[in-house]
């Protein structure tokens, strides 16, 4: 983890001094949250002279310690802000703050190690997976290093929602599950197992709670700030339920276009299928993958100095994740120069007309949103950056809604213009604004679980998908509404811009790295004098 102070600009290489500092205390003190992009509210770093045996370290000491570094390494971004920093400069020490500002509360107020069993898992899943992919020596030490951390993680556990109880005991279930399959390859498991078996004993003697909602003052906060929306929940509602209404006439409008005489939610079952070739669900995403990339780069979406995709994986999600994943999803590798990443699928829902192994004709928008160029583009750009500060900063609200664009970039350049197409695209912003619509009302208690699933199944859901995703997005309040806010942000930014000019605009874009659409939009504005 390193990052490189700026020759001949004193007041650029102080703010790059300060990240450099703040990036090692997060990386010390929580490595592997650190070196994942499992946690949205962590920077992407990592120590390289890190200790495998060593686990983050959520103790109450140990949040009170890094909450005092962090506020004075807030203080000290705040006075370099002050000085004569050029623009790039000053929005280099914004984000910075604002990480280490939204971090800080997080483990302090938010403090999902304290609710969420779910939390620490997900650390134990990524801590072992990491080691996995690295040299033997280091899953030994991950190994030895776990049972101090499962019993740390436990004494966190203080206000427990019986809701994300269940959900913790799906994914002890799923570890203990994945631990007897590296047991049957004759890897080594040491105390994995009793040390999972005594977390979920702990597990057993917590009653829980009903409540699951945070303070409304905390969630105006995470909105605005930490979700980085920039609105009030009022605004936010007004956007979502704005987007849920256009989205539904479009459907309608699109159905009536496909079938006449049907709902559109009837006109869906009629969905094309997609069989696997060779029963590969992987396979059948592989093709399309090879034909994304193909496409943006002849339309000009990727920018000169990325790499072939020789560094982009498929793979199933794992069994120990399986609990807590909504959908496909991507996970970006740290490191510079560009270390590329993973595409996840989850393989549970690959059957279909007479158990065929496929998909429905909506995964090649599921390709676009995690890879080309979704996620995996903007990842590999953002790896590539010039100002290294930026590097490892992810921005929810710019990383889903940029991945949402993405579907709409495809549509505008001519890949997405089959028969099927705008309907799906409909489809996919009237599920995300729902699910935004749910994210809110549950925390703030206009709406019970069963209207939440009501409103699901009106924006297509099936009723028992419905009550299984809805837990899962309840673990991060808030985020749901990167997808659909993310989106209106980035289509004001392309709205401004002549239909010929996506190729170009879309290079400027990932070059400044996720800095937020707004912001985007005022730099694009300064450069090009509009």
């Amino acid at each position: 983890m390193t990052v490189r102070k700026l020759s001949g600009h004193p007041e650029e290489a102080a703010v790059s001094e300060i990240a450099h500092r703040a990036y090692r205390v997060i990386a010390g003190r929580f490595p592997i949250c650190a070196a994942s992009d499992e946690f949205y509210f962590f920077p992407q770093v990592v120590d390289e002279q890190r200790n495998w045996s060593f686990w983050d370290d959520f103790s109450a000491d140990s949040i009170e310690k890094v909450a005092h570094d962090l506020r004075l390494l807030e203080h000290e971004l705040e006075k370099s802000r002050a000085g004569p920093l050029g623009r790039d400069a000053r929005i280099d020490a914004d984000l910075v703050r604002s990480v280490l500002q939204t971090l800080r509360e997080q483990l302090v107020d938010v403090a999902p190690h304290r609710s969420q069993p779910t939390f620490h898992l997900t650390v134990v899943a990524a801590g072992l997976a990491e080691a996995l992919a690295a040299e033997p020596p280091a899953w030994t030490a991950r190994l030895a290093g776990l049972p101090p951390f499962l019993k740390r993680a436990a004494s966190c556990l203080d206000r427990v929602p019986r809701l994300f109880l269940r959900s913790g005991r799906e994914m002890l279930t799923d570890l203990l599950a994945w631990t007897d399959q590296l047991q049957r390859s004759g890897r080594e498991t040491g105390a994995l197992r009793p040390a999972l078996a005594t977390f979920g004993a702990a597990l057993d003697k917590i009653s829980g709670t009903d409540d699951y909602r945070m303070s409304e003052g905390l969630l105006a906060r995470l909105v605005d700030s930490h979700m980085a929306c920039g609105l009030t929940i009022e605004q936010a509602t007004a956007d979502l339920t704005l987007e849920f209404h256009d989205m539904q006439n479009v459907l309608e409008s699109e159905a009536s276009r496909l079938a006449a005489g049907l709902d559109w939610r009837e006109v869906e079952r009629r969905l094309p299928f997609c069989t696997a070739p060779e029963g590969s669900l992987l396979k059948l995403y592989a093709l399309e993958l090879e034909r994304l990339e193909r496409h943006c780069r002849e339309h000009g979406l990727v920018p000169e100095n990325l790499v072939r995709s020789q560094n982009l994986q498929l793979k199933n999600v794992p069994a120990q994740l399986e609990a807590i994943r909504a959908s496909d999803a991507y996970s970006a590798t740290p490191g510079y120069p560009p270390q590329g990443g993973t595409f996840y699928v989850l393989s549970c829902r690959a059957q279909g007309p007479e158990g065929k192994i496929g998909r429905s004709l909506e995964y090649r928008m599921t390709a676009i949103h995690e890879a080309w160029p979704g996620h995996h583009l903007l990842d590999q750009a953002r790896w590539s950056l010039n100002r290294e500060v930026r590097r490892p900063i992810e921005h929810p609200l710019f990383y889903e809604g940029w991945a949402c664009l993405a579907e709409e970039l495809m549509a505008r350049t001519g890949y997405l213009d089959g028969p099927w197409d705008r309907f799906l695209l409909a489809r996919r912003r009237i599920a995300r604004a729902a699910r935004g619509l749910v994210d809110l009302g549950l925390q703030v208690g206009s709406m019970t679980l069963e209207q939440a699933i009501e409103l699901l199944v009106r924006a297509g859901y099936r009723p028992g998908e419905a009550r299984r995703v809805i837990p899962k997005y309840l673990l991060r309040p808030g985020y749901q509404l990167c997808y659909t806010i993310g989106l209106r942000q980035g289509l004001q930014l392309l709205e401004a811009h002549d239909r010929q000019e996506i190729g170009p605009l879309v290079r400027k874009v990932l070059a400044h790295g996720e800095v937020g659409f707004e912001r985007l939009a005022k730099i694009l504005a300064d450069e090009t004098g509009r």
